[in-house]
């Protein structure tokens, strides 16, 4: 059985808004948005 759509969402999100290491402790979403100047998270795409 696959996963909801809402279901993929928060857990791309939950993913996304954890801060990594080797950006210094930013989280992709801030990384993305410091190099492209898109708030990825106002998008709501999410790819599989």
């Amino acid at each position: 059985m696959l996963p909801a759509s809402n279901e993929v969402k928060m857990a791309v999100n939950k993913l996304n808004s954890r801060p990594r290491k080797y950006s210094g402790f930013k989280t992709p979403y801030q990384v993305f948005f410091e190099r492209t100047g898109i708030d990825a998270r106002q998008l709501g795409v999410v790819r599989l």
